[in-house]
């Protein structure tokens, strides 16, 4: 058993750095895990197997946008990519504004359900309707939420069939009824508030009612830096947070959704290895926030496990990394049991799987 313990000690790759985070002053908290510790130890890539009446062959991804993992099955996973359509220089020529001259909906499938346990997809669907496939969420009615930066626009899914669409196809704006690129989507547990992140060209969150309306956004405060790409979005509901991941700033902005002091910066998790921060999950049982970061510079792109707990909010627990080391981690999410992390890729296009231990 000792040896075990140690094994998984290294292989988890642990640091004893502390991230710096605004302290905030969160009352009633529970801290019932405070003596465990949660090691994220690398699994092999999922490989994912496509099957037809005849045959089962390797599946080709493409680049991976989005994952969830269902919140009804503790085996499966939603994954949101990009088939045969790639973001290059030429998609955005004026950096707003997606070519459809040039591009036309992607012809693939572009939605899968997989199993996690054999790779197998066992079902599939979203061909000739997104043009660039970004972010992807779940409600816990089990709703599809998924963003479009090339059209500007989000939309819900109820098992399969468009149910709401916020944003004007193509029209990029900083308005209450547009948005420019928008990345990634969050609901309330009760559906009443959806929160998006907005986006690779406006830096704000946007808060909508059920219905998809405007409700306000969030912004950091003038004198303080600009979100620079908010790309990935969750609520901490128990603590009344909105946090985002603040890309190109390498930090985690937690807003307060109180209504008292709704839209003030209530905590700042930030790290000398964060140089870039694409994705961040919860995990309200273990109350755990996971990241992972880009490439920067020197500093190769890992995976952080910051505490969550009110009273040590933003300390880091641990970083970790797939044994093939990440190429470009664009998405992270977390099955329902808790006991699985995956985090999609772009370059090479996979999808990588960490165990949860403890």
């Amino acid at each position: 058993m000792e040896r075990l313990t140690l094994l998984l000690v290294l292989l988890s790759f642990v640091l004893n750095i502390n991230a710096r985070a605004f302290q905030p002053s969160f009352l009633d908290a529970s801290n019932s895990d405070e003596e465990i510790t949660y090691q994220v130890i690398a699994n092999k890539p999922l490989n994912i197997i496509s099957s037809d009446e005849d045959a089962q062959h390797e599946y080709k991804l493409g680049q991976v946008g989005g994952v969830a993992g269902c919140v009804k099955n503790p085996n499966r996973l939603i994954v949101f990519h990009r088939a045969s359509r790639e973001w290059t220089q030429e998609s955005f020529p004026d950096g707003r504004n997606f070519d459809t001259k040039k591009f036309g909906a992607i012809p693939e499938n572009t939605i899968l359900t997989i199993n996690t346990r054999t790779g197998q997809i066992v079902n599939q669907w979203g061909n000739n309707t997104f043009y660039m496939p970004h972010g992807l969420s779940i409600d816990t009615e089990g709703n599809l939420w998924v963003t479009d930066v090339a059209m500007h626009q989000v939309f819900k899914y109820s098992k399969g069939e468009l149910v709401l669409t916020v944003g004007e196809a193509f029209v990029p704006g900083s308005d209450s009824k547009h948005f420019c690129k928008p990345t990634d989507v969050a609901v309330s547990n009760d559906g009443s508030n959806i929160y998006v992140a907005d986006g690779y060209c406006n830096s704000r969150i946007v808060k909508l009612d059920s219905k998809g309306k405007f409700v306000k956004e969030y912004t950091m405060p003038d004198e303080e830096k600009q979100l620079a790409i908010p790309h990935s979005i969750i609520l901490i509901e128990t603590l009344g947070l909105v946090c985002v991941a603040d890309r190109e700033n390498g930090r985690i902005v937690c807003f307060d959704d109180g209504e008292n002091n709704e839209g003030n910066v209530k905590a700042i998790i930030d790290h000398p290895l964060m140089k870039t921060v694409y994705a961040i999950t919860y995990d309200a049982n273990k109350h755990r926030l996971y990241a992972v970061s880009g490439k920067s510079g020197k500093n190769r792109a890992v995976g952080f496990t910051f505490d969550a707990h009110p009273e040590s909010f933003g300390d880091l627990i641990a970083t970790w990394e797939p044994n093939e080391k990440f190429g470009e981690p664009h998405d992270i999410a977390l099955s329902v049991s808790g006991h699985a992390l995956f985090v999609g890729e772009i370059r090479p296009n996979r999808i990588d799987v960490f165990d949860v231990l403890n």
